[in-house]
């Protein structure tokens, strides 16, 4: 997929079983097309960089609070429009390369009573011209390719990451409050982890993951260490005593 864009640490999704297959099957560095050779080339890597470590799509790094929901909102698009669809027969979506077989891929049903199921098919069984993402269905024994259903889906799943970055833009701004003092949790592949210590009483203590955090104070951050948020940026604390 063609993308301009494209973990949470509290609250992991562990309950559904499409995400969960999601999640261990993505290899690094997947491919754009399948191909019937013997060797995969390997060109679009969105999803697995989705769910890897670093969670980026190009320049843009997605939180995991974001990740988990353009997962799920994958799993209800390709639902949905099968359901719409559903007149076409079954519908199948490929997801993923298989790691553990060479030139095999993964296939999901998009039908909710199917979602744990997962089909792992050979490349060389696979219709001429299918790729990661594309829809097929079933003819006899056999799959077809569903070249407008690809596209519609394609289409549908690229406008909601889109959206779904804006709507983490969003709300991570509303997090970073002028004034307020973060401590530091964690850290690690360039994302570090605050709680917002000036949560009204009653509140609870607001965790973030900060994706726009100074690399200068990235690189000596500790867990415990206090920083400021002010003038639109992260300083030491007792730094912003100076300004």
């Amino acid at each position: 997929m063609n993308l301009d864009l494209v973990n949470n640490l509290w609250n992991n999704l562990k309950e559904n079983q499409l995400v969960q297959n999601f999640i261990k099957e993505l290899s690094n560095y997947l491919e754009k097309n399948l191909t019937h050779n013997t060797e995969i080339s390997r060109v679009d890597d969105t999803w697995n960089n989705l769910l890897a470590d670093n969670l980026e799509i190009g320049d843009q790094k997605i939180i995991a609070k974001y990740k988990d929901k353009i997962l799920m909102e994958r799993i209800n698009i390709l639902q949905n429009y099968a359901l719409k669809t559903k007149h076409k027969g079954e519908m199948y979506y490929i997801y993923s390369i298989n790691t553990n077989e060479k030139n095999t891929c993964n296939l999901c049903i998009c039908k909710p009573s199917k979602s744990h199921e997962v089909i792992t098919k050979k490349i060389e069984d696979l219709p001429k011209g299918t790729s990661l993402g594309s829809v097929l269905r079933k003819q006899g024994e056999d799959f077809i390719l569903e070249k407008e259903d690809t596209e519609i889906v394609k289409s549908q799943i690229n406008n909601m990451i889109k959206e779904k970055i804006r709507e983490q833009d969003q709300y991570l701004d509303s997090k970073r409050i002028d004034g307020h003092i973060y401590v530091v949790d964690e850290k690690y592949s360039g994302r570090i982890w605050l709680y917002d210590l000036n949560n009204k009483a009653g509140e609870g203590i607001e965790g973030i993951e900060e994706i726009k955090f100074p690399p200068n104070l990235y690189e000596i951050a500790k867990k415990g260490d206090k920083f400021i948020y002010r003038n639109g940026k992260y300083q030491k604390e007792d730094e912003s005593l100076d300004l």
